[in-house]
């Protein structure tokens, strides 16, 4: 019995649909970090 269509198509889904996990995956693995200078505007003046 030959693969049909359906099941040719089935298997590429199924391959897309698994990359998409693991790139859904990854990205939730990087950690956001706020930066130090949020909230502070202008020029940065060093006191002495």
């Amino acid at each position: 019995m030959g693969v049909t269509r359906l099941k040719r198509k089935e298997a590429k889904n199924r391959s897309k649909s698994s990359l998409r996990v693991k790139t859904i995956k990854r990205l939730k693995e990087y950690v956001k970090i706020a930066s130090p200078y949020k909230g502070e505007s202008g020029i940065i003046l060093e006191d002495k």
